[in-house]
């Protein structure tokens, strides 16, 4: 006995496959007619059950059509009942949970979903945030790092823990851009790093507006290396690009000049 995909004219979504006797229980619920289309193979084409007399009759019987004119006026008044079936589901319910669309498996269709939207945008996300933290780092240093450079004294950089602290964020930035993933635990530990001296920056400095920015920048870069929805993510996101961005405009205008400078180890001798 074939199995038949079903759809009403004004709708292009399908449903089934459903055999026969499935389709007959459709069409004493009221959720089938004589219009409904079916799929035929053969002739490759959406066509009216009616059509196909065979068919018809397999689905609408004759004592059943006979019985539903007599009875007209009560189908009306019991239409209600007449779609649940004895377990008090509707056809409908029957209907999305034969084609899989059950609220279970919508739900974890729509988590899949906003994870998938969620990865997109998260690497590219914390290429960014790690750009603009590298300037944040590296641009109070330029004269100490030209210097390093024209002199060809590399192992100086050691005495700066923020000039290589900020090679390392270009490093994971370039990475994340490339989308290497692997880097996320590394990021992680980045991001805490960032909150935890983001506050004492902004303690040192006396500016606690400057603190809740850099405690903004360690928090979305963590928040981004963690969340599985988007609209979480998305947030992240902006937050940490926002508050990055915003401690490396602070670094072109001087803001952090002189607590940079104060900050140098003497592990190799000039």
């Amino acid at each position: 006995m074939p199995d038949y995909y079903i759809r009403t004219p004004e709708q292009n979504e399908s449903r089934g496959p459903f055999d026969p006797m499935k389709l007959q229980t459709l069409g004493e619920a009221g959720q089938l007619t004589e219009n409904s289309l079916y799929y035929d193979e053969t002739k490759e084409e959406w066509v009216p059950i009616a059509l196909n007399k065979e068919l018809c009759a397999q689905v609408f019987p004759e004592r059943e059509s006979l019985k539903l004119k007599i009875n007209k006026s009560k189908k009306e008044i019991d239409q209600q009942e007449a779609q649940k079936d004895p377990g008090g589901h509707s056809v409908e319910a029957m209907l999305d949970a034969a084609d899989g669309n059950t609220a279970e498996k919508k739900a974890l269709r729509h988590k899949k979903e906003s994870f998938n939207k969620a990865v997109s945008v998260s690497a590219t996300g914390l290429g960014f945030m790690m750009m603009a933290s590298s300037i944040f780092l590296l641009y109070p240093h330029f004269e100490v790092i030209r210097v390093i450079f024209d002199e060809s004294n590399y192992a100086n950089l050691i005495n700066f823990p923020f000039i290589l602290l900020g090679l390392l964020d270009f490093v994971l930035g370039i990475l994340l851009f490339l989308s290497v993933t692997e880097v996320y635990p590394i990021l992680r530990g980045r991001g805490m790093l960032t909150l935890g001296f983001g506050v004492y920056v902004g303690w040192a400095l006396t500016d606690p507006i400057l603190t809740v920015i850099a405690a903004a920048a360690g928090v979305g870069i963590f928040l981004a290396t963690i969340s599985k929805r988007y609209s979480i993510m998305l947030l992240s996101v902006i937050l940490g690009i926002a508050a990055n961005s915003f401690l490396a405009y602070l670094a072109t205008v001087g803001r952090f000049n002189d607590f940079f400078q104060s900050i140098v180890f003497q592990i190799i001798a000039n």
